[in-house]
């Protein structure tokens, strides 16, 4: 048999320990403690007891193991089944009795009940549960919610998971313990996974953020294993949508084909896996249109309505007669737009101003194809030495809806990740391992998928007659269009074309030694992060915005052509933007006493800010109001910058953070051997993304924004060229401007947990207060608003002139979080549950951007305060080897036997949402809408609440004039949510080798609708109404 280490990334090994007595329980040094990996029958450690009678066995990777002691004089003693999780630190206290080597006492030992080594909190998910569990589709984004403390992760269409009220930036997601950037942009399925590991709170100094996902994927073993496997999804066993007005056809179809063993049993070991996803679904939209007597011009309905709205002629102030505005009046490109990509309405009742139309998208909301890719090899070079490759491909494609029938756009995806991993032992007792790792997410935009091709926005922009856009004659490089946002309605739009890709790549060495009661891990990594991006920008065909400021009603300056605002840009194509992170750490674990055990450590991050390898970089200086470019670069500033903007040289790239050391301390105190007080605190530097703060145009990318106003009759800005002309009273373009502080300082979150875990009869309780206090957060913040006035505004109020907006990064940003957790465990058993509760509260000091003078705590938008889930599996007792009917001949028991049921449940309050109204400026500060102000509380009681009034709009009205509006942000709640699932499966056995798994899952068993938030704009038709379902 080998001696021999196993490999896997150093965040993702777990370590064994415990200590050896006899049966007076009295310390046993000596002894002879081996662990070995079932799968593939190699003994991974060999260790003896130190003086204390305690051993450590560290750089062990997840799986199954038996582990044995033995001592001449005592049986041996033998653990078998130990389920070891990924990142865990188990307990396992050998007791030896009297007697000879060969005679054993072997203990099932299966999965841990408990944490009693850690003041972390952790969960995992393995990936034999996935099967059983009844989890919607089949990403990993659905085994996020079932997983402790992750409260609100999946609704609302959230995409990472939310980590203890942490912003998904704070959290790191990880293949094999290798960082994985794209991993959950990949709706790849399950089938490739052992496990799932999430350590939520408190992590240690190794990982730099608070939150860390990891997947652990399957590998070969000494057994040959091949599997097939077919899911299948079909709306004709399900119930029609809420607001369908006839069944949306939903088909899914996924196909496995895996493959797993020995190449050299032993010592080399393989996997392989193919999936395809085949969907040719539909998915069901529905959207506000114009009624068709608003597209003749027609608006007298408003005039009867609770709030009545006035039409008035911009060019005179006065009414247009009955609300109807003349169809000479109407624009050319104005109604082109409207006919082409404004489609009637087609439901509701006549009348109807919101959720008017609806219709069905011939593809799903997701990939309609998609094929996954996934290899490992791992090999035991000798027994020191260890090392594995794991490659993965994902290649999607996308026909994706657009805000309208007419505006769908197309994607291909390639998305690759890789991971070589080598693990050295030195001894027993010290073990390195160095990891390479890195992913490549490969997309192109706008071309032509399936037979399918995106409006172009060069062809959209001659056929409308839209003049003044695009004057270089930029290719939109397939898609495009001049984004139109018409309050009251989804913004008329189509993503640019071009390809984007990023490439990452990870190098992480790290050293674990056990040395008598401490175990010291010292380590480092480096990441590197590389995006191109070729994509048209946004703005090359105009982003132009109605908010009725004109007439009264934003469809009404739609149809004269009178935009509150138009932008247009000479944009800044193929570049390349890098950025890198250092991490380095050194942990101690002190085992102070058989029952008190103190992690501590120190951590050091460096975050370089973003470059882009044009070297067409700039910041702006609110302090003397200069826009600094580099000095070599100064010569392809665009010649249209206005020249009263004061341009400086000099360095324009803020430095790094240097002093970015924090601390992380955790303490867990057996107070029996099955009660465990434990906590932890620690520090952790904020992450501010890799590529968020891109300068990426500001001089040598113009942008400009112009806002209308009528002068002597005549609007500046009208259609078909929505741009000053050379008499207009904006002579150049106006500009805005964003920067950062040239040092960066990185804020702090401190996290901390206070727990208390008990097993009872293998069911474990534990019960947790969990906090944190964020502070010094980055944000960015508009500062060139002029205080709030009674005097009309004017641009010569503000305060960093001659710019239209002003954005500079701020650091005083702070975030309270408090939240208690009770869950309730049971691992082992033929009823196997996870149930728990969350309250939390969550509130942040820079959510009212709209306001830079106003500084209060409000709720987070993602904070839902109460939170159950549970997860149950019942191994029906029928049948041979149950409690029940055990002795059924063999026919029988192929009927009744082997059945197991699974039940899946959610239950939240809801998340919440602010109110707003628009097309109007009562504060004098060139604000257009806002929040409005709060007369009364506005949330109904829920027995109150419907789907046509979900809170009081009348609690709610435009501002006073001359000052912002009082209501604070997210004061309304939104929709709970109560998704209920379950699940009935049995295996077959067709002969001692090969089985037949079937399984049947029902999706939200009672049919119970879950509404997304409401309309909130008061001042747009609809307020209070709910109109779609969460994507649950």
């Amino acid at each position: 048999m080998w001696l021999a280490i196993p490999v896997a990334a150093q965040e993702s090994l777990s370590t064994l320990r415990g200590t050896v007595t006899d049966q007076s329980g009295a310390i046993v040094p000596g002894v002879t403690v081996t662990v070995d990996e079932i799968a593939t029958n190699i003994r991974v450690r060999s260790v003896i007891t130190n003086h204390q009678g305690n051993y450590e066995m560290p750089g062990l990777k997840q799986g199954r193991y038996r582990l044995a002691a033995s001592m001449p004089g005592f049986k041996t003693f033998v653990a078998d089944d130990l389920i070891l999780a990924s990142s865990q630190i188990r307990r396992v206290d050998i007791p030896l009795e009297i007697g000879t080597a060969e005679a054993k006492v072997t203990v099932t030992a299966s999965r841990a009940v408990i944490e009693t080594e850690q003041g972390k909190i952790a969960a995992e998910f393995g990936g034999d549960r996935y099967r059983d569990i009844p989890i919607p589709g089949n990403a990993y984004g659905g085994t996020y919610p079932i997983l402790a403390t992750l409260g609100n992760v999946q609704s609302r269409g959230g995409s990472r998971p939310i980590f203890a009220g942490q912003p998904s930036a704070q959290t790191h997601m990880g293949m094999d313990g290798v960082k994985e950037e794209t991993l959950n942009s990949q709706t790849v399925n399950m089938e490739h996974v052992e496990e799932l590991k999430l350590v939520i709170i408190n992590n240690t100094a190794e990982f730099s953020r608070v939150g860390y996902f990891d997947t652990v994927t399957k590998r070969g073993t000494n057994q040959y294993h091949g599997e097939a496997s077919y899911y299948h999804r079909n709306s004709a066993l399900g119930a029609r949508g809420f607001f369908e007005g006839e069944k949306t056809r939903d088909l899914y179809h996924t196909f496995n084909l895996s493959g797993s063993g020995p190449v050299i049993k032993n010592k080399t070991f393989f996997y392989g896996l193919w999936n395809g996803e085949r969907v040719p679904g539909q998915s069901f939209r529905t959207r506000n249109v114009p009624t068709a007597e608003m597209r003749a011009g027609d608006f007298s309905q408003l005039l009867t309505q609770a709030s009545p709205v006035t039409i008035v002629d911009p060019l005179n102030g006065e009414a247009f007669p009955g609300n109807r505005i003349p169809s000479s009046r109407f624009s050319a490109v104005s109604l082109k737009m409207q006919d082409r990509f404004f489609p009637l309405p087609n439901r509701g009742a006549a009348g109807a101003l919101v959720n008017n139309f609806g219709w069905v998208h011939p593809y799903p909301s997701d990939q309609y194809r998609a094929d996954v890719v996934v290899a490992r090899v791992d090999h035991q070079l000798s027994n020191k030495d260890s090392l594995y490759g794991r490659f993965n491909a994902y290649l999607p494609r996308y026909v994706l809806a657009g805000n309208y029938p007419a505006l769908a756009s197309t994607r291909l995806r390639q998305s690759h990740s890789w991971a070589a991993v080598e693990t050295h032992l030195f001894s027993p007792s010290l073990v390195n391992t160095f990891t390479f790792g890195g992913n490549r997410d490969g997309i192109v935009d706008g071309q032509v998928v399936d037979g399918y091709e995106a409006v172009n926005g060069d062809k959209v922009v001659a056929d409308l007659g839209l003049q003044g856009v695009n004057p270089k004659g930029i290719s939109s490089r397939g898609g495009g269009f001049p984004s139109t946002a018409i309050t009251g309605y989804s913004t008329l739009t189509v993503a640019f074309g071009g390809p984007f890709n990023d490439r990452n790549f990870s190098f992480a060495d790290n050293l674990n030694w056990a040395r008598g009661r401490h175990v010291v891990k010292a380590g480092g990594e480096l990441r590197t992060y590389r995006n191109y991006n070729g994509r048209v920008v946004d703005g090359v065909y105009g982003n132009l915005t109605f908010d009725g400021s004109l007439t009264g009603n934003a469809y009404a300056d739609f149809l004269l052509g009178l935009p509150y605002s138009s932008l247009r840009l000479d944009p800044l194509i193929d570049r390349v933007q890098r950025s890198r992170e250092l991490g380095l750490f050194v942990t101690d674990t002190f085992k102070v006493n058989g029952r008190l055990t103190l992690d501590y450590g120190l951590r050091w991050d460096y975050f370089t800010a973003t470059t882009f390898e044009d070297g067409l970089m700039f910041n702006w200086d609110p302090a003397t109001n200069a826009v600094m470019v580099p000095e070599d670069v100064r010569s392809k500033v665009s010649p249209l910058y206005p020249s009263n903007i004061k341009l400086v040289t000099g360095n324009v790239v803020p430095a790094p953070d240097r002093g970015n050391f924090v601390p992380r301390v955790g303490i867990a105190f057996r107070l029996t051997d099955r009660t465990v007080l434990r906590g932890g605190y620690g520090v952790y530097n904020e992450f501010l993304g890799k590529f968020v703060r891109a300068l990426t145009g500001g001089p040598f990318q113009i942008s400009e924004t112009y806002f209308n106003s009528i002068q002597s009759g005549r609007p500046v800005l009208q259609f078909p060229n929505p741009f000053p002309t050379a008499g207009a009273s904006a002579t150049v373009p106006s500009q805005s401007i964003t920067g950062y502080p040239m040092q960066t300082r990185n804020g702090l979150i401190h996290q901390f947990n206070v727990t208390v875990e008990q097993e009872v009869h293998s069911v474990g309780f534990r019960l947790s207060y969990i906090g944190s206090r964020d502070r010094d957060l980055n944000y960015n913040l508009g500062i060139n608003k002029p205080q709030p006035s009674l005097t009309p505004f004017s641009a010569a109020r503000r305060p960093y002139q001659p710019f239209v907006g002003a954005t500079f990064a701020q650091t005083d940003g702070k975030t309270n979080y408090d939240s208690l957790t009770f869950e309730v465990r049971r691992n082992v058993g033929w009823v196997t549950f996870d149930a728990h509760w969350t309250w939390s509260n969550n509130m942040s000091n820079f959510l009212n951007l709209e306001n830079p003078y106003n500084h209060d705590f409000w709720n987070r938008d993602f904070t839902a305060r109460h939170r159950v889930v549970l997860n149950t599996l019942w191994d029906l007792p029928f049948g041979r080897g149950r409690r029940f009917l055990t002795s059924v001949p063999g026919g029988l028991n192929h009927v009744i036997g082997g059945w197991r049921l699974a039940w899946l449940a959610y239950l939240q309050t809801g998340q919440y949402f602010s109110p707003g109204f628009s097309g109007a400026d009562p504060s004098n500060t060139n604000t257009s809408g806002g929040l409005p102000d709060r007369i009364a509380d506005g949330n109904f009681e829920p027995d109150s609440r419907s789907l046509d009034r979900w809170f009081g709009v009348t609690a709610f009205a435009r501002p006073q004039a001359g000052r912002f509006g009082n209501s604070g942000v997210n004061v309304l709640q939104g929709p709970g949510l109560n998704n209920q699932n379950i699940s009935i499966s049995k295996r077959f056995a067709l002969s001692e080798r090969f089985h037949l798994d079937y399984m049947t899952m029902i999706s939200n068993l009672f049919n119970h609708p879950n509404f997304d938030f409401p309309a909130s704009n008061i001042s747009a038709a609809g307020p209070g109404v709910i109109t779609t379902q969460q994507g649950f």
